[in-house]
């Protein structure tokens, strides 16, 4: 039986000439240096890798200088790895070596020490001729990104120094040890470096607290800021955190507008740092560079017996920390027990919806809008809707903020308007009546950087004209950026879209916004739809809207009719539409041409 073949590395087009320059270092088969021993550790460390390596190559061998995880000193040339990465200009990454053919079936993958991943940053000698490598191996595949990849390289230097006798090798460790252990952004010690001092703080007082404060609107904020301005952000935010923090054992960076911070023992008058007032005062004035508005929530985690983990800690105070509030009152929160329940309920609605989303598993159900005027059909609002194998019928009031809390919302949104157009596009081409579909946008939608040229491309990929779809928004989704959200519903109004606010009433719009905004409708929510014949403060709250609309040019659409005097009262105050069980629950696709064809379309005069 032929044995399977794996690729030889070519020799170098310089190959003389590199020997000559290894050769001229005289480092071949010398003794082990505890300053070469170190960065190996180092990077066993940083990366968390089983071996590191550094390999130089000679005419029929690869020799190590350091090894870290092998009891072996060299292996040969033909084989090693590293005689492929000399042939780069920097690096060779290697993710999974089983879904590589030069190396599936190397000697030193089929037997020990069974590599499966691979990264080698080339060492190069005085004259620039590649040496051999500063390499980590690991027996399980793994990624590895792009700032991984420069931090290989920062630290490939440092021992290509050691190799040429630069003496500034102190100067790099320190650079690379700074990078693995704290943010660029802020300067503040990372997640990692935190985990390790709070540890000990947490080892020595039984009765200490983790409190994580995060900013769930950076990420929008961050997305209009050049990189110069960004970084001036940060760096107002991180004096701001510290100004919280002030009382704390450490403060550390989490990343995306998240802060972390220990206290030794917690007490009210350490609590006063993060009250909501305190909050308040903190972030009173706007970030540098920034006109959103960032609103920091606090959670905390009190060390109990049952959690004296510092990693788990974190975890809790993070789940505790409140989000979308509405006011400061709102700001801040302690972790409990049941929290925990709700974190994995959470984690795996995010795991299942993100699946559904790729497997096609999600469906659209049509409400239908009626003209209350003629009694016809006078469009639909597509409604999202999920049945999951294991989790069963999931209400988007749970699933959409589980999607709104990651990018996985614009995704959502995304799939939801180009089904809409598909259907749109089949009910045509079967000769069926044609009518506007409505779509709800978030916040997140709304404030996409490309959100204009996102609706062109929508628009041409479905073949569905911009009138086909309504884009409906919420008052909430335009507090964070109302210039913003405005200069964007402009630009899709010149493309032939409109827009209708939803749930008209039950957010934070003012006459000013509304004026100043390009919409079409104004859809009153079913909670003062409900308070119709009833005498009370909704009834009239109901009257105030559909009169302010009229007077603002608006048409009014009512939401959640259900009773035929609601009907006769939105008939009598001119209101256009409406829609609502007394007409139709939402439409389940096969259902719609069935209702159609009821009365032609006609629902009741």
């Amino acid at each position: 039986m032929i044995e399977p073949e794996f690729t030889v590395a070519a020799l170098p087009a310089d190959e003389q000439l590199r020997l000559e320059d290894l050769y001229s270092l005289g480092i071949l088969d010398s003794a082990a240096e505890e300053r070469f021993d170190q960065l190996t550790r180092l990077a066993q460390s940083v990366f968390d890798v089983p071996i590191v390596l550094i390999s130089i190559i000679d005419t029929n061998r690869q020799w190590f200088k350091s090894c870290q995880g092998l009891d072996v000193s060299q292996t040969g040339r033909d084989e090693s790895f590293c005689s492929h990465a000399i042939l780069e200009t920097d690096i060779l990454v290697v993710e999974d070596v089983m879904q590589d053919s030069r190396f599936r079936f190397n000697p030193l993958v089929q037997g020990g020490p069974h590599i499966r991943f691979y990264a080698g940053a080339v060492l190069r000698g005085r004259q620039g001729h590649a040496l051999g490598t500063l390499c980590l191996i690991d027996r399980q595949s793994r990624t590895f990104d792009s700032q991984q990849r420069e931090l290989l390289l920062q630290l490939s230097k440092i021992v290509e120094r050691e190799l040429n006798h630069d003496i500034r090798i102190g100067e790099y460790r320190d650079l690379i040890s700074r990078q693995a252990l704290f943010d660029p952004a802020t300067g503040l010690p990372n997640r990692r470096l935190f985990i390790e001092r709070a540890g000990h703080v947490l080892a020595k007082h039984e009765a200490a607290a983790v409190v994580v404060l995060g900013l769930d609107e950076y990420t929008g904020a961050v997305l209009s800021l050049s990189p110069v301005d960004q970084t001036q952000m940060d760096a107002d935010l991180a004096e701001r955190v510290e100004q919280v923090f002030h009382a704390a054992s450490h403060v550390a960076s989490l990343g995306e507008g998240r802060f972390a911070a220990i206290y030794p023992s917690f007490s009210s008058e350490q609590m006063e740092g993060f009250t909501p007032s305190a909050l308040r005062n903190v972030f009173a004035r706007p970030l540098a560079h920034t006109h959103h508005r960032l609103r920091p929530t606090a959670g905390i985690n009190i060390a109990t017996a049952e959690a004296h983990d510092i990693a788990q800690m974190l975890t809790r105070a993070e789940l505790a920390r409140p989000r979308n509030i509405n006011s400061y009152e709102q700001a801040l929160a302690i972790y409990s027990s049941d929290m925990g329940a709700s974190l994995q309920r959470t984690f795996l609605l995010g795991t299942r919806l993100r699946s559904a989303l790729e497997e096609s598993a999600l469906r659209l159900v049509y409400q239908p809008k009626i003209d209350l005027t003629t009694g016809h059909l006078a469009g639909y609002e597509a409604l999202l809707r999920w049945t999951d194998g294991q989790l069963g019928e999931v209400s988007p009031a749970e699933f959409v903020p589980v999607a709104e809390r990651s990018e996985l919302i614009l995704e959502l949104t995304d799939w939801v308007m180009r089904e809409a157009g598909r259907q749109l596009n089949e009910w045509r081409a079967q000769d069926m009546p044609s009518y506007p579909i409505a779509v709800n946008l978030t916040a997140h939608d709304l404030l996409r950087p490309d959100f204009s040229s996102w609706l062109q491309h929508i628009v041409a990929d479905t073949g569905v004209a911009p009138a086909d779809l309504i884009l409906e928004i919420t008052e909430r989704s335009l507090v964070d950026d109302v210039e913003l959200a405005a200069e964007h519903m402009l630009e899709a109004c010149r493309l032939g879209f409109a827009f209708h606010v939803d749930d008209f009433g039950t957010g934070y719009s003012s006459l000013n916004q509304l004026h100043r905004l390009p919409l079409s409708a104004l859809k009153v929510d079913r909670s003062f739809v409900n308070e119709l014949g009833c005498g009370t403060g909704g009834e009239t709250v109901c009257r105030s809207i559909i009169a302010l609309a009229k007077s603002l040019g608006f048409k009014v659409i009512a939401e959640g009719i259900e009773t035929e005097q609601q009907l006769a009262e939105l008939r009598a105050l001119n209101c256009d539409m409406g829609q609502g069980y007394l007409f139709c629950r939402p439409l389940e696709v096969d259902s719609v041409e069935a209702f159609l064809a009821r009365s032609d379309a006609t629902v009741r005069q």
